[in-house]
């Protein structure tokens, strides 16, 4: 039976080494393993054009999400965040019809304290985030949320105001903390840190977060899944993440692959049907 998902977090305009080299042929790679969308989320500046530019091959639908990941936000100083900030507010309201049906979420935003590690680069941090969630809230587009040793700090930010449903991405937390995030109306989402062995915390998440609130997600070209190291992430290699799940859960893959695609849809408020069976098999578009 074949199996189709939705790869809710990839950033395919980048490599290990910096921009991606390939993206045509990535996508078709992924397409191909059955991949029929992909969500790719901005780390900077200099991504939301890279991104809005690309264009996926027939039969693989392609949304991006606009923001700053707070490991940019930490090479920059308050005052250049602010003018960024503002850049960004900008252009998310004065993007084209055509834009705004791939834009679908803010992001990648959210903390990050262990490359934050003073209280001013934290603080520096939580104000910027603030401003995207301020963004998520007044466009009701949805974020990508990262956090990293600042699970308290980002619930906090969470809870100070209401918030569009969100995406808690490749999600490293507990299960006590991912289902007070469901509770809370979010998604969560894993990547290939749920098939790292003895990941005992990030296990018992991946078993706790109801049906309707799981994604699935690649992180690539980070998060390797371990059986394909040393090579680098890319969407094709979400159906290890989608077979830890499963495994984890107790059910088949197709049944993974099936609800986080449909959830995938309903949180990033994608209406149009995703094309299926119509690339099954040997790909002519591949370039040699």
């Amino acid at each position: 039976m074949p199996l189709y998902f939705f790869d809710t977090h990839a950033h395919i305009q980048r490599s290990r080494s910096g921009r991606c080299p390939d993206v045509a042929n990535l996508l078709l790679r992924a397409r191909e393993t059955g991949v029929r969308a992909v969500l790719a989320p901005a780390v900077d500046r200099a991504d939301w054009d890279t991104l809005a530019k690309m264009t996926p091959p027939r039969g693989l639908r392609l949304y991006v999400a606009w923001g700053l990941h707070p490991y940019f936000v930490c090479e920059i100083t308050p005052r250049e965040s602010t003018t960024i900030v503002e850049e960004l507010y900008e252009r998310v309201f004065s993007a084209s019809s055509d834009l705004r049906a791939k834009l679908r979420a803010v992001g990648e935003c959210g903390l990050d304290f262990a490359r934050a590690r003073t209280p001013d680069t934290r603080a520096h941090q939580v104000r910027v985030f603030r401003a995207q969630v301020e963004l998520s809230r007044t466009t009701g587009l949805p974020m990508s949320i990262h956090c990293v040793k600042a699970q308290g700090p980002m619930l906090e930010v969470l809870r100070e105001r209401p918030t569009p449903p969100s995406v808690m991405h490749a999600f490293s937390g507990s299960a006590q903390t991912a289902c007070r995030l469901v509770e809370a109306g979010h998604y969560i989402s894993f990547a290939a840190n749920v098939c790292v062995e003895n990941a005992r915390k990030v296990v018992e998440a991946a078993r706790a977060v109801p049906d309707d609130r799981l994604l699935l997600e690649t992180d690539s070209p980070d998060q390797t899944p371990p059986g394909r190291r040393p090579a680098a992430n890319e969407p094709a290699f979400i159906i290890d993440v989608a077979r830890r799940l499963a495994e984890l859960r107790g059910v088949d893959v197709a049944e993974i692959a099936t609800l986080t695609r449909d959830n995938g849809r309903r949180v990033f408020g994608i209406d149009e049907p995703f094309a299926l069976h119509e690339f099954d098999g040997e790909d002519p578009e591949r370039s040699p």
